[in-house]
């Protein structure tokens, strides 16, 4: 069969653009044992895939250097099966080569229910997917948010911070989102029910902070790192935590911030953590998200593209900030 795959083609100086990737034909083998192809429908993209490019490995996946095809969380149509648990026409979530079809691991999928419309599909790579679990696991296993808590979350109107913010409204807790337009800010408060929210843009990060939080935050999570963290290590109350999710701004020249010793004198806890280290807490992450999705407390945020030739540009938009809640990529479904 014959596919069309994203593949990189240079390794990034600075930040990735599209012109790092090339869309290839290429030839799709027949399922072995245990195996199936699978067809593409939706493709989320993740911003810590960015690492990898040219890098090094990390709990995420192994590095992805000049020819390699990236993978990321997906929803995929089953096309033909080797394994007793698929039949075509089955819809599964798992992780998928960036292309239109492959053979992937029957046991590395999990199969979900017929897709009521398209945006079912999405909520399945959102509030209901791994960026969802990935908020879950930090705001509620992590973090361990309470109604009293006044939490600030980074990274606020990206795929998992967008989830952080509502799953932390939902279990009752004052939110401070932070985000980098306008139109982003506007949809924290209008549209996510954030109590509050700040463009990163306004002014310096610390001054910015404390004018959302005269009061002070007792929770803040972390998407982003560099001065956002160090304006967080200023405003946290004496016992404050930190849950560090991700870190794409990188740290200060001295490797952390510098700020770092109000950790000691304000009892600061910081804990970071990997999603994949918490797949025990799936049953119960769809169970109370689920009930909350039924009753309008949450809802998916995302960025859709359309077309595999597009994953470049999508993941462009994603790392420059063009783009709000999660990114995804439709595909049509490829049934023979």
């Amino acid at each position: 069969m014959r596919c069309q795959s994203v593949q990189l083609t240079a390794i990034p100086t600075g930040a990735a653009t599209a012109q790092n990737f090339g869309v290839f034909d290429a030839e799709v083998d027949d399922p072995g044992d245990g195996q199936v192809l699978v067809g593409l429908r939706r493709l989320g993209l993740n911003a810590g895939l960015a690492h990898r490019l040219g890098g090094k490995g990390t709990a995420y996946g192994p590095g992805i250097g000049v020819g390699d095809v990236p993978a990321s969380d997906a929803v995929v149509e089953v096309l033909r099966s080797s394994d007793q648990q698929f039949v075509p026409g089955d819809l599964a979530v798992g992780k998928s080569p960036w292309c239109t079809a492959a053979v992937v691991d029957a046991d590395q999928l999990r199969k979900i229910d017929k897709a009521a419309s398209n945006e079912d599909l999405n909520a399945r790579l959102t509030i209901l997917g791994h960026v969802g679990l990935t908020a879950y696991t930090g705001m509620i296993h992590v973090g361990e948010v309470t109604p009293e808590d006044i939490v600030c979350v980074s990274g606020a109107a990206g795929g998992v911070g967008s989830c952080a913010v509502q799953f932390a409204k939902a279990r009752g807790a004052t939110v401070i989102g932070v985000a980098g337009s306008a139109d982003k800010v506007a949809m924290l408060t209008d549209d996510l029910g954030a109590d509050r929210a700040i463009n990163r843009h306004a002014g310096p990060a610390v001054d910015l902070l404390r004018a959302a939080a005269p009061e002070g935050i007792d929770l803040y999570y972390d998407n982003v790192g560099g001065e956002q963290l160090e304006a967080a290590l200023d405003v946290l109350n004496f016992g404050g935590r930190v849950v560090i999710c991700g870190a794409v701004s990188g740290g200060s020249g001295s490797g952390g911030p510098a700020n770092f010793r109000n950790v000691i004198y304000q009892e600061i806890t910081i804990r970071g953590f990997t999603v994949t280290a918490h797949e025990d807490l799936r049953e119960r992450f769809e169970s109370e998200v689920g009930r909350w999705l039924r009753e309008d407390k949450v809802r998916s945020i995302h960025t859709v593209f359309d077309g595999i030739n597009r994953v470049p540009e999508a993941f462009e938009s994603l790392l420059s900030g063009t783009s709000s809640g999660r990114v995804i990529v439709s595909v049509p479904s490829q049934r023979e």
